[in-house]
This record gives structure tokens, sequence and C-alpha cells, in this order.
């Protein structure tokens, strides 16, 4: 499954850039404003710097382009379900990693390798 990002990774950067160029000006200025555009100049200068980290070189979805909804939304509600009660789920998401761990079928045994 080879599929085009349709987002530009360098503009993506560069409005990175801006925003967190924004949020230094910002913090030099003066007023009752500028900590609120100093605030939102920040947040998403950090989320584009994120974004434009994760997205990759190539421009393809790599691994994730095979992750089903079904997937994520387990994923996405069992973060959710963690995040509310970390001292009940905990322990109990930890239990289920190892058992699964555990239980998870052995790797096959690779043949060596021939270098000439």
């Amino acid at each position: 499954m080879d599929q085009k990002v349709t987002v530009n990774r360098r503009l993506v950067g560069c409005l990175a850039l801006a925003f967190l160029a924004g949020a230094v000006v910002a913090f030099t200025s003066e007023g009752d404003s500028v900590n609120l555009w100093q605030g939102i100049c920040t947040r998403v200068g950090v989320v584009l710097g994120a974004l434009w980290l994760a997205l990759p070189k190539d421009g393809t979805l790599g691994k994730w382009a095979e992750v089903s909804m079904t997937k994520l939304a387990l994923i996405v509600l069992g973060l959710i379900v963690v995040v509310r009660a970390p001292q009940r789920y905990v322990p109990i998401l930890l239990a289920v990693a190892a058992i699964g761990r555990y239980l998870r079928p052995r790797d096959k045994p690779r043949p060596p390798r021939e270098f000439t």
C-alpha cells in the first residue's frame, strides 16, 4: 500500500518555526493580550513540530496505513480509560501485557547469513 501523504512536510515545518518565532516575539513584548497570543503560538508551534516529526520523509504513510479503525478505536478507548483512573487500570494493563508477552508465538530462527 503505497499511498502518498497530501500534507507537505516542509510547509508544516516552516509553519511550526513561524509559530514558535511568534511565541518568542510575544514573549519579548508587553501588554494584556500578549499572553494569549504567546500561549496560542506556543501550543500550535509545538503541535505542528510534533506533526512535522511524525510525518515520514518519503511521503508514504508507512505502518500507520495498516492500522484498522477497530484497533485505533480500542487504543484510544484504552488510553482514555487508563488516564481517567490510573490507580485501578495500570496494574491490569501491565498484567495483560505480561500475559500477552508470555503467550505470543516464538520467533522463528533465522538461517545464518553468508557474507561473500
